[in-house]
């Protein structure tokens, strides 16, 4: 699904609309709209989302494969013991906040989640970000930095970027 000003089915562009310019400086407006829009119609079809621009090269194998490692199912089962995929959808998930890492001017403290290499939600991220985050939040800025306000969302509730980066050290999302 593309996010789009105007619906074109030929590229699965779907109209979203957001409040305030089609500008830059309004990007999230834009994303606020199109996680809900994203929640509304696809929340019960799928166990992830992946949100990302107009620039990004995703490799879809790769990214499938990571959020179905034993690494990622036992983290959204609370960081315990790996939950085999017949039973998962009979434990409690926790939110997960998957993408590459940046301390915003070097506080450690206030993480974020780039939004140049996107950036993806399980099922219970979603939904505390749409439910109970995006209404209360921030419902009317205007702002370029959509990744930053995301994350000071997920903070608030309690939902922090998780670590990414794989045995080596290296980061699986590059922005």
């Amino acid at each position: 699904m593309v996010g789009s000003t105007k619906t074109d089915a030929s590229i699965g562009a779907v109209e979203i609309p957001h409040e305030g310019p089609e500008e830059y400086n309004n990007i999230w407006q834009k994303v606020r709209s199109m996680w809900s829009y994203i929640y509304d119609n696809y929340y019960q079809d799928y166990d992830w989302f992946h949100i990302g621009g107009d620039d990004l090269f995703l490799l879809v194998e790769n990214l499938r494969l990571y959020l179905e490692s034993d690494e990622i199912r036992a983290a959204q089962n609370d960081g315990g013991f790996h939950v085999p995929p017949s039973l998962e959808s009979m434990t409690h998930q926790v939110p997960l906040f998957l993408g590459g890492r940046f301390a915003y001017q070097g506080d450690v403290n206030n993480v974020f989640l780039s939004g140049g290499s996107g950036y993806t939600l399980n099922k219970a991220a979603l939904k505390i970000l749409v439910v109970e985050g995006l209404p209360k939040y921030f419902p009317h800025q205007k702002t370029f930095s959509e990744d930053t306000r995301l994350a000071e969302i997920f903070r608030k509730l309690s939902v922090f970027p998780y670590d990414t980066k794989d045995s080596h050290g290296s980061e699986r999302y590059n922005p």
